[in-house]
């Protein structure tokens, strides 16, 4: 049994500065799919939830293998529990839930992991006996709320809600984690008949990080919250709450695999009470984002009119191991800050980063708002780069691929351009520069590129990275352009025979060897260093 995870991330560097602001609640939204009218959390953005973490497993039978997807059953729960959060500067966060079922108790399938594939849990789901409803009781409430926070209540407490009409039931939790304070209640609902009647439950969970005592917080929301929340038809909502596509992008269908599908549906869900987030389609790919305007628009306008074609690009060049389509998440974020929480720590220093876990691209738009071209330009780059690395993962079937190859193919596609009959050529990049500038330490380099792992690669200083990403784009760009210029080589095959042993032993290490196996390094250093004195080539590569 084998579990693959791992990273690909670009390095674009920027600082966040927090502004400590105590928390209120005063702006009044309504949530559409909630069916509610609320006050969210004051001086807050809306914060996507990250989608579960995906765990590839290779289960062999013999000499069969069969690989599987699997999640937290915790993670999968919480994604159907959850349904909007808001995180302002100081870090305070307001998290909303709808209370539907208690966390399943699922037999481990993999190992001591608590993970399960996605049919099993809904399965299990939907013949549980954990379901809340009205007669659910306080402590089966309790109990719930102690598996949504991570902290068993220490008791409940039922509020008044004679100051608000439209509130049936208000329940507080207290919590031996005094930061975390959470709510349960109920709005009164009018049926189509007239009738007046409770709505299913809802929770409320703020995370107090700003320093203010957690009891005048309490306080202020039970004052302010309750004060206005009531139950609204949703036909009623404001629209721009609603996840919708962004204006005259009609999408195309998603491919039928079941795991696109749910992809495709999780996507959408997380910016589902999400004000100014927008989805748009295109085939074998979905866009979320929150830039505004026009601007945001024309960016994702680009990306549905090339990323279709260029993933052509990318198959021609690099073929994929099977047929399967997926569906390309790709989530644009408008600031650094709304950029950072979401890719957490370790990843906030970038501006754009594939997570295979999490099966999602995300990129930090370059400018406010890409309204200038050279700002767009510069987050359409990132984009190729790291929609590379997308693909291949797929491509390779989830195996993790020589960081020489994927890194030095995903600089090498930066520099694409499509043409008006969807033709894709690849020219020489800004990574030229350092590498000639640096030449003789990248021939020196290229030992070291071709045995690095990740960690490798990417440790060092700056000018060290940058050379280690110089030298894997030149040395691909050297194995497709420097052996196809007329005078064939015997390195011409060497990137169809990393392909081939890799497909066969599912090992990026051994694969390497293999497809440089009867390459006198030497002679290769020696051919890599002719090529690129003489400037490369000017002929552009075409792929299709």
């Amino acid at each position: 049994m084998k579990k693959f995870d791992y990273l690909f991330l670009g390095a674009f560097l920027f600082w966040h500065v927090a502004v400590p602001a105590a928390p209120s609640f005063q702006a009044d939204k309504n949530l559409p799919s909630l069916g509610l009218k609320m006050r969210v959390l004051g001086n807050a953005n809306p914060e996507p939830l990250p989608p579960p973490k995906v765990h590839s497993y290779t289960v062999t039978r013999g000499e069969e293998k069969t690989s599987y997807d699997a999640f937290s059953v915790r993670e999968l729960w919480y994604a159907s529990q959850h349904a909007g959060q808001w995180r302002d500067a100081a870090g305070n966060s307001m998290i909303v839930a709808q209370p539907t079922v208690q966390l399943p108790k699922i037999d481990r399938q993999f190992g001591d992991a608590d993970h399960v594939t996605r049919d099993t849990y809904e399965k299990v789901v939907k013949t549980s006996e954990g379901a809340l409803g009205a007669a659910s009781s306080e402590e089966a409430l309790s109990a719930w709320v102690a598996s949504f926070t991570g902290t068993a209540p220490t008791g409940v407490e039922k509020l008044r809600t004679g100051q608000n009409l439209s509130l049936t039931d208000a329940l507080f939790f207290p919590s031996p984690d005094t930061k975390t304070l959470a709510w349960v209640f109920r709005v009164k609902v009018r049926t189509p008949g007239g009738q007046v009647k409770p709505s299913g439950w809802y929770a409320t969970v703020l995370q107090v990080n700003d320093g203010s005592p957690p009891q005048k917080v309490r306080q202020e929301f039970e004052a302010q919250f309750f004060k206005g929340v009531a139950a609204v038809s949703p036909t009623a909502a404001t629209p721009v709450n609603a996840p919708k596509r962004a204006a005259g992008q009609p999408g195309n269908p998603p491919p039928v695999d079941g795991s696109s599908i749910s992809g495709r549906d999780d996507a959408i869900k997380s910016i589902e009470n999400m004000e100014g987030w927008w989805y748009a389609e295109a085939a074998n790919y979905i866009f979320l984002s929150n830039i505004k305007g026009a601007a945001g628009k024309s960016l994702i306008r680009d990306l549905q009119n090339t990323l279709p074609t260029l993933r052509q690009g990318f198959a021609k060049t690099v073929e994929p191991f099977s047929d399967k389509e997926e569906v390309n998440v790709v989530r644009i974020f408008e600031s650094k800050e709304a950029y950072a929480n979401y890719v957490g720590e370790g990843m906030e220093w970038s501006a754009g980063c594939w997570v295979p876990s999490r099966r999602e691209l995300c990129i930090l738009s370059q400018g406010a708002q890409g309204t200038d071209k050279a700002e767009k330009e510069r987050t359409v780059v990132i984009v190729r780069h790291e929609a590379f690395h997308q693909y291949l993962f797929y491509a390779s079937g989830g195996i993790q691929d020589a960081v020489w190859y994927n890194e030095g193919h995903a600089c090498f596609f930066e520099a694409a351009e499509i043409d008006a009959q969807k033709r894709v050529e690849v020219k020489e990049s800004h990574q030229k520069r350092t590498l000639m500038n640096n030449l003789d330490a990248a021939v020196d380099n290229i030992a070291f590129i071709l045995k690095a792992n990740h960690a490798q690669f990417y440790a060092g200083d700056e000018k060290t990275r940058n050379l280690n990403y110089a030298t894997a784009w030149g040395l691909v760009y050297f194995l497709h352009c420097g052996t196809s210029s007329g005078k064939p080589t015997a390195y011409a095959n060497i990137l169809t025979k990393y392909r081939t042993a890799l497909k066969e032993t599912k090992n990026a290490e051994t694969a390497t060897q293999q497809a440089f196996e009867d390459t006198d390094m030497k002679a290769f250093q020696a051919a890599f260093l002719d090529f690129w004195r003489k400037g490369g080539t000017s002929k552009r590569f075409r792929v299709n």
